[in-house]
């Protein structure tokens, strides 16, 4: 790489970094080279299917999943004369991808990621950015064709994505929508995946227990969320991709005020009270998602107690009647008939589940969403390797990974199953 004025922070020489790079700590490889290219055949596969010649990626996920790159800022709204251009091209005729940055992320990219062809901008201007980026592919043979661009992606905006597909029209290329390639291929998770997230979800429960251990009336949410990231970033945790829902409510009547998807304040904590915590363990920026109840205070309603331990009776009925395999239709009709029979499914509430995996800011709900009231997407099937949470939501907060095997349906969470009593 050229040392660009300007454009990085300082001297930046990579070869003093490749002689450092070696070193265990500066390395964040966590898939052998094998699992790479892997995934990139299984890219140009789908590309193959869907007649794309050129897939130009810019879903953070999904270049994290396809060769190791992630960073703390994507511009996603960054200043309109500083446009994010960065993305990874892939072509269904070559075993390589090249990847265009900023050169303030050489570094991060070294780190990170797997990727052998970086190439980078020598302007923040969208203009050059462009020129230069469609003049690297017609030099390769690469801009000619249909091009795939991830139109579901929030990165880059709509103006940015407006920029760049008029410029690959403009140099003759046919552009459709490729969103689908990447969520296809990143649906059904490795061994190495699975063990990620097991180890996630074990983070996730040290959270859980940290409520148990230091939840005090009189504290403020802010302070006991605190206590609880620290406790799981000590133990091997990452930033989650969603500020977390951890928030208290009252109790009326027996059955706790919904709170929405809300962030901890500085509201104190009383008696009385229930503490919704949404807590997504990350290792490797794999999320394993874990939700439960804590009542505050000591002998809680038996209303609530027994809402709880009719809801969590769903995840028995998930481990031992569904498995991979199955379609939405037949685990939505085995998992409503417990709620029948138990008196739930007429109450207010949700029942649903949505894929989870690697995942970065703004969120970590993945493609693959069912809800046991959909009529439709039916004949989607669970497939073995793939991984959801579930959410039993009847005035209860609870949630629990779930991985889906040939022989059954795992989940992951050893917190107990119903409402936790604190005091």
């Amino acid at each position: 790489m050229s040392y660009v004025r300007g454009l990085t922070p300082g001297t930046f020489d990579t070869v003093a970094f490749r002689a450092i790079k070696g070193h265990e700590e500066y390395v964040q490889h966590p898939f052998e080279l094998s699992e790479y290219h892997s995934r990139l055949n299984r890219v140009r596969e789908q590309m193959r299917k869907m007649n794309i010649d050129l897939l130009y990626i810019t879903t953070p996920e999904a270049i994290c999943y396809l060769h190791g790159y992630y960073t703390s800022w994507y511009k996603a709204n960054s200043p309109m004369r500083y446009p994010q251009l960065y993305g990874t091209a892939v072509h269904v005729d070559h075993d390589r991808c090249i990847h265009f940055d900023n050169p303030t992320e050489a570094s991060q990219l070294l780190m990170t990621s797997v990727s052998t062809d970086n190439r980078f901008f020598s302007s923040r201007e969208g203009r050059p950015t462009l020129e230069f980026i469609m003049n690297e592919l017609r030099r390769e043979g690469w801009l000619k064709g249909t091009v795939g661009l991830e139109f579901w992606s929030y990165v880059p905006n709509r103006a940015v994505s407006m920029m760049m597909e008029r410029a690959f029209r403009d140099n003759g290329c046919e552009v459709v929508d490729g969103s689908t390639i990447m969520r296809e291929v990143r649906r059904v998770k490795s061994p190495q995946e699975i063990k990620y997230i097991e180890e996630a979800v074990g983070i996730a429960d040290i959270g859980h227990r940290t409520i148990i251990e230091k939840l005090k009336p009189g504290m403020t949410e802010l302070e006991l969320f605190g206590e609880v990231v620290s406790a799981m970033m000590a133990a091997g945790g990452e930033f989650p991709a969603l500020i977390p829902i951890f928030s208290t409510a009252p109790v009326v009547n027996g059955v706790p005020l919904a709170g929405g998807h809300s962030m901890a304040t500085r509201k104190r904590i009383r008696d009385g009270e229930v503490l919704c915590a949404d807590l997504c363990g990350v290792v490797n920026r794999y999320h394993g998602n874990v939700l439960r109840g804590f009542y505050v205070g000591g002998n809680p309603p038996a209303r609530m107690v027994d809402q709880y331990k009719r809801a969590s009776g769903v995840y028995e009925v998930i481990r031992k009647k569904t498995k991979a395999g199955m379609t939405v239709a037949e685990v939505n009709q085995t998992v409503r008939k417990y709620y029948e029979d138990v008196g739930l499914w007429e109450q207010d509430g949700w029942a649903l589940g949505y894929e989870l995996g690697l995942s970065l800011p703004p969120d970590w709900v993945g493609e693959f969403y069912f809800n046991l009231r959909d009529t439709d997407y039916l004949d989607r099937v669970f497939d073995e390797g793939m991984v959801t949470n579930f959410e039993s939501m009847f005035n209860t907060t609870l949630i629990d990974t779930i991985v889906w095997e040939k022989n059954g349906a795992r989940t992951l969470s050893k917190m107990p199953e119903e409402l936790i009593v604190i005091g």
